[in-house]
């Protein structure tokens, strides 16, 4: 119990005033002492024993790659990077370039190979030029030094078959190559020769002749010629047959012939 300090009326220890005159009473300081032993005591009261607290197993983290210039990312060294990727795919695709190749080399040889052709195969053909008028003949073939009497200039080869290839041109008054052609075959037959073939063929986008006569003298020449503007150009071939004076290469030669 308390007593008023104005009345001196008793009053309970917790009332605020006083019952007989209204006299407020100061309100009862708390110890500080007091109160932070309930704040200690209840701090205690939420910490969990040191036995009680269950530990979460440890989990190591994952090992990170050390960063180099081959690596520069940190990544697993089992994993491919993508320059790596890009490399195997270069030599893959230059693998099958280089075996391309090689197959392509092998058809282009096997087709050189099967060829017959003795101016395909050594690819060695020499450009006769006058200037006006231009032959090609195979390089194997030989110059020979010989000179005919009616045809000053004419220029003489000889093959592998011992054949003589005579080239000339000259200036003539004839008409045309039917004229030529018929004053050729009257003077082969008054020396004895036998005329074997008479033809028209194509030169130069021109119209030319093939003429084939058999010798007095078991021999055989072929004249092949072409007319144009008043100036003759001849082939005059002779050897010991036929085939001789007609080979492929000697074929080849005349088909090569061009008026410039």
């Amino acid at each position: 119990m308390k007593k008023c300090p104005e009345c001196g009326n008793p009053s309970y220890d917790g009332a605020p005033v006083c019952g007989n005159c209204g006299y407020n009473f100061p309100k009862p300081k708390i110890k500080s002492r007091k109160k932070d032993s309930i704040f200690q005591n209840e701090q205690r009261s939420t910490i969990p024993k040191k036995e009680n607290i269950i530990k979460e197993p440890k989990v190591d983290a994952p090992k990170r790659e050390s960063v180099s210039k081959e690596n520069p990312k940190g990544k697993p060294s089992n994993q491919k990077s993508t320059l790596e990727i890009i490399k195997e795919k270069k030599l893959i695709i230059g693998a099958i370039v280089l075996i391309t190749l090689i197959v392509i080399c092998g058809i282009v040889l096997t087709g050189s190979n099967n060829n017959t052709n003795p101016i395909q195969n050594s690819g060695d053909l020499v450009e006769y030029n006058a200037g006006d008028f231009a032959f090609k003949y195979p390089k194997a073939w030989s110059s020979v030094n010989l000179s005919d009497v009616d045809h000053e200039g004419a220029i003489f080869f000889q093959d592998e078959n011992n054949t003589v290839i005579e080239h000339y041109n000259i200036t003539s008054s004839a008409s045309s190559l039917k004229d030529i052609n018929q004053q050729r075959i009257s003077r082969a037959l008054s020396d004895g020769d036998a005329v074997e073939l008479v033809e028209t063929i194509t030169l130069d986008g021109r119209n030319a002749s093939n003429i084939i006569l058999e010798n007095a003298d078991g021999n055989y020449t072929r004249y092949v010629s072409m007319f144009t503007d008043g100036e003759l150009y001849v082939f005059k071939v002779t050897g010991g047959s036929i085939n001789s004076i007609t080979s492929d290469n000697i074929n080849k030669m005349v088909n090569s012939a061009d008026i410039i």
